[in-house]
């Protein structure tokens, strides 16, 4: 069974026949729930399992929600609301508070954190499912499933309409995980509108397009609200904003109001995973009383959603599931190429000394990143002899390039590896004896880790060392030059994570 033992923290994780068998089974669901048909949905009543909440940052739906669908579902529950009174303020880790509930046989582990990325490092360290109720400014995966309950309840589809998403969209989760979401399904448009300086990263609307997702991006929200079938309007997260000059500016635009709901299509639906800040509303209270506000009923729609989630992990439903189950991606592993070996005669006119005995030149780097393969390869730190700079090509002059030359030192695998990570399409030459004896070309490998130096760019991720949560940076390859962070899924060239 494709299900049992999953994990939810990440939308995209997910297929669209894993998430079309959720929604169905969560309808089931709430039809029981409201019938109090017990028997239908304490489907762990004498299995004696426990799921532990542990909430590192505020929550009353997420946590709450949680609580009650696994209660419903004949779980017992453990943890904490907030760290207050808990270890964590003695300075206790993540990985450390994840390891005490392990040892204590917790059967689940329902997390919400203020890193990035914190709730797949969960998935990875522990042997029981993480579902992931928010992760910084990451995503929120199980606020999505119940979002698209409520979207396909209203609508009858999740297929061609329109969809605008308001708000904060650089820091919002909610908005990024529904977004990744939609771009499963067919003929979905996708309209956005928030201040310029909380826009939707631009690495996520390049993925959504290259999903085939149109997307629209709109100057005010009043021009957005009659084009769109449903909007999703979400809070301005002043806590999470470097800048608060920010938030007074987006406060002032973002605000859905009575006279907008007036201009909008028959049949649409407003939602927000709330709270809403009554000091910087993004919905009037005006609105809350109207037919087409949903957001009520949307959030009580995380109970019957995560009863699910909570029983197709822990293998109590989804035997039945016969779609196409996620499966983790495999990528090509090679990373070298063989070039010819041609003899050439002893070059004079170079600017850097050539290895004249035996050795590795490195040659063809990205400029200036001669630098950090020094350091990868601990050359000062083993002693080598060593030359490097950066040069113009003979061939084309126009050209620069770095160039790295280390006397009487061959690469391992390893090390070839981690400079294929630092300067992929540099090209290797082992020296023996004056003379070429193997020449490679380097692509970046599809997995990067271990290497001193890398960081991922993002200051939220908790593989950050300011964070002191000891947890590696590992890098997946995207492009020719382009990695994403396993934990956080920031999107850069390879270049800039050393």
């Amino acid at each position: 069974m494709g299900f049992s033992g999953r994990d939810f923290t990440d939308i995209h994780c997910v297929t669209r026949d894993e998430l079309f068998y959720v929604l169905d089974q969560a309808s089931v669901m709430k039809r029981a729930l409201k019938a109090r048909d017990v028997c239908a949905y304490r489907l762990a009543d004498g299995k004696d399992l426990i799921a532990a909440l542990l909430f590192y940052e505020n929550s009353t739906r997420t946590r709450t929600s949680f609580e009650i669908a696994a209660m419903r579902l004949g779980l017992r529950t453990t943890g904490f609301a907030g760290t207050e009174g808990t270890s964590v303020l003695k300075g206790e880790s993540l990985r450390h508070t994840l390891d005490m509930y392990e040892a204590y046989d917790c059967d689940a582990v329902i997390m919400r954190h203020p890193l990035d990325g914190s709730a797949r490092f969960a998935a990875d360290h522990l042997g029981v499912p993480v579902f992931n109720g928010g992760d910084g400014k990451h995503e929120h995966p199980t606020q999505t499933i119940l979002d698209l309950f409520t979207i396909r309840e209203h609508l009858g589809r999740l297929s061609d309409f329109d969809i605008g998403i308001g708000g904060d969209l650089r820091f919002g989760r909610t908005a990024h995980s529904l977004a990744l979401a939609l771009s499963k399904f067919d003929g979905v448009r996708l309209h956005l509108f928030s201040h310029p300086s909380l826009a939707l990263p631009e690495s996520l609307v390049t993925l959504l397009k290259s999903a085939g997702m149109k997307v629209t991006v709109y100057e005010n929200l009043a021009d957005m609200a009659p084009k769109v079938d449903i909007l999703y309007q979400t809070r301005l997260q002043k806590e999470r904003m470097p800048d608060l000059s920010e938030f007074d500016r987006a406060k002032a635009i973002s605000e859905f109001t009575l006279e907008m709901m007036e201009t909008t299509r028959p049949r649409f639906g407003l939602m927000h995973p709330l709270p809403i800040d009554k000091a910087a509303p993004s919905i009037s209270a005006r609105v809350d009383g109207h037919a087409k506000a949903l957001y009520k009923e949307q959030a009580g729609n995380g109970v019957p959603t995560r009863l699910v989630e909570l029983a197709v992990s822990l293998g109590l439903l989804g035997g039945d599931f016969s779609g196409e189950a996620w499966a983790r991606p495999v990528g090509d592993e090679r990373f070298v190429e063989e070039l010819p070996v041609v003899v050439k005669p002893a070059r004079t006119d170079v600017s850097i000394r050539p290895i004249r005995d035996g050795g590795v030149v490195i040659d063809h780097i990205q400029p200036y990143m001669e630098e950090a393969i020094v350091r990868v390869l601990r050359v000062r730190e083993r002693k080598d002899i060593y030359r490097l700079g950066t040069v113009k090509s003979v061939r084309r002059p126009g050209k620069i390039k770095g160039i790295v030359m280390i006397e009487d030192r061959e690469l391992s695998d390893a090390e070839l590896a981690v400079v294929a990570a630092v300067s992929p399409g540099c090209r290797v030459n082992i020296i023996r004896g004056g003379q070429v004896a193997r020449k490679m070309e380097l692509r970046l490998p599809w997995r990067i880790a271990g290497i001193p130096g890398m960081a991922c760019p993002n200051k939220g991720c908790i593989t950050r060392d300011e964070h002191r949560e000891s947890v590696l940076p590992v890098m997946i390859r995207m492009g020719a030059n382009v990695v994403r962070c396993h934990y956080c899924d920031q999107i850069v060239h390879s270049a800039k994570v050393f």
